[in-house]
């Protein structure tokens, strides 16, 4: 039950708000839910860290013939930083979010990706974690497009053609592995594969299907495109649980597969990793700072931020793992709060272009100071998240000896600094260059953002908190990353359990 609770909790509120009308029950108990769901995943990892692993297996069959659910640091940390975000976003959504996309289901649908993201950060074998990757495809297909305006669906046509292709090649990699294998279990895979070179070199088209797979899915170059064109056409609060989740999950499995089956040819693998990881953090930076939309900027800087967890997980010691996993985040934390602030902006002025934004420090400088906490963070700034994610990934690169690359990582921070700097003059600091009354967002009460704050709140809180206490939560992220380095102790639990 420890495992299966992260995956029945929000699945229970889908069940419950289909059977109700009421859009009052469905908005109170989404936030009812959404605690419970915290509260569960502050359980899962306290039992994790003292068990080390959690495994679950359905029916009375032992892996690898059952379908199995594994909770290990990594996996029971993601859950529980992706509870905490979408506990922030179902507040803020309350006011963020209009009437109308209430009332058609926003919160059944947000709750369907929770499950999604759950049952894939658990999942036990390849094939489960395709199935739960299209469970999130498809609630976040309808989100994107909820409105039907003509940028809205055009947006969402980007995204869904690109992730069908993503899913396709996920499919088509799961396929060839168990026709020749005879198993998607993880652990079976990884134990099967490592006794036998032969056998891993003839799976390698197979692999390559899959990590492009992946890779799409996580937006990393050269498969990225699908992201800064969908990600600023839905409402602020979508995008903004999007980005702390859907593209997290794609690095998480990439992470997975690489410790448990790729390490095994390194000579091939980690070049290829390590060069998407850089790529993806040079193209995406220099892409936003290009850009004259807030949510644009941001949408690059997730491809960007996405890349030092790639270089991380490619420098692959202990080290350069644990600060790939504090990296992320710390990422999906300063990410999500960032456009939880955007959100506000729209709210107040009913777009989001530079040019006809200015002043909004004076309005509120509770919200300036909001995004100041989060923009800053993720350029690095002491004593935030980001400063401590990004002095563990160069330290890491240079114990590693890949100093060159640690040193385009620090580049690229400083080109992160100028967008978020960009950002901050022209939203919050240069005059208001609108002298009229601007237009506020269709259906959204402007008069009334107590709920929004509060979410910003709990997000700067954690940003701040992570920097602050960085060295206790990257102990627990070396111990993480301890497991993951050692495939037989994973293989051990999964497969000799009961």
């Amino acid at each position: 039950m420890t495992v299966f609770a992260p995956i029945i909790i929000p699945l229970l509120y889908v069940i419950a708000a289909l059977m109700t009308r009421s859009k009052q029950f469905k908005q109170s108990f989404a936030v009812v839910a959404a605690v419970v769901n915290l509260l569960w995943a502050l359980y899962l990892v306290y039992t994790v860290n003292i068990n080390e692993m959690v495994v679950s297996h359905t029916g009375s069959r032992p892996a690898p013939f059952s379908i199995v659910l594994v909770a290990d640091r990594f996996s029971a940390l993601m859950v529980l930083v992706s509870a905490f975000l979408f506990l922030a976003t179902t507040i803020y959504s309350i006011r963020a979010i209009d009437e109308t996309r209430k009332k058609n289901g926003f919160f059944l649908l947000s709750f369907g990706i929770l499950t999604g993201v759950n049952g894939s950060l658990m999942a036990g074998d390849l094939f489960n974690l395709y199935v739960w990757f299209e469970v999130m495809l498809m609630g976040s297909f309808i989100l994107i497009s909820f409105g039907g305006e003509k940028q809205q669906l055009e947006g969402a046509i980007k995204y869904l053609i690109l992730n069908l292709i993503g899913s396709f090649f996920l499919l088509g990699g799961v396929g060839i592995l168990y026709g020749e294998v005879g198993t998607p279990n993880f652990a079976d895979l990884s134990q099967k594969i490592s006794a036998s070179e032969e056998l891993f070199s003839m799976l390698t088209p197979a692999l390559v299907l899959f990590v492009v797979g992946i890779a799409i899915k996580a937006a990393l170059f050269p498969f990225f495109f699908w992201l800064p064109a969908s990600y600023h056409t839905p409402p602020p609060a979508v995008t903004a649980l999007f980005a702390g989740l859907l593209t997290k999950v794609g690095i998480y499995a990439l992470i997975r597969v690489y410790t448990l089956v790729l390490y095994q040819d390194d000579t091939f693998w980690n070049p290829f990793i390590m060069w998407m990881g850089v790529l993806s953090m040079v193209i995406g930076v220099l892409a936003a700072s290009s850009q004259r939309d807030f949510r644009k900027i941001l949408s690059f800087h997730i491809i960007s931020q996405i890349g030092y967890v790639v270089i991380g997980l490619a420098f692959f010691t202990v080290k350069g793992l644990a600060a790939a996993i504090f990296f992320l985040v710390h990422n999906m934390l300063a990410k999500t709060n960032a456009f939880l602030v955007a959100g506000w902006v729209h709210k107040e002025r009913g777009h989001l272009d530079l040019q006809g934004l200015g002043d909004m420090f004076r309005k509120s400088t509770l919200w300036g100071t909001l995004f100041f906490v989060s923009a800053f963070s993720l350029a690095g700034l002491p004593p935030l998240s980001g400063f401590a994610g990004k002095f563990l990934v160069i330290k890491s690169g240079i114990m590693a000896g890949e100093t060159a690359v640690a040193m385009v990582a620090l580049f690229v921070g400083f080109f992160t600094l100028f967008s978020m700097v960009k950002i901050w003059v022209e939203v919050f600091w240069k005059p208001d260059p609108v002298t009229t009354s601007p237009a506020v967002a269709a259906g959204i009460d402007s008069g009334n953002s107590g709920l929004m704050l509060f979410s910003s709140v709990m997000m700067a809180v954690a940003i701040i908190a992570l920097g602050v206490f960085a060295r206790p939560f990257a102990e627990f992220c070396e111990a993480a990353a301890a497991d993951l380095l050692d495939p037989e102790k994973y293989r051990s639990f999964v497969l000799l359990s009961d």
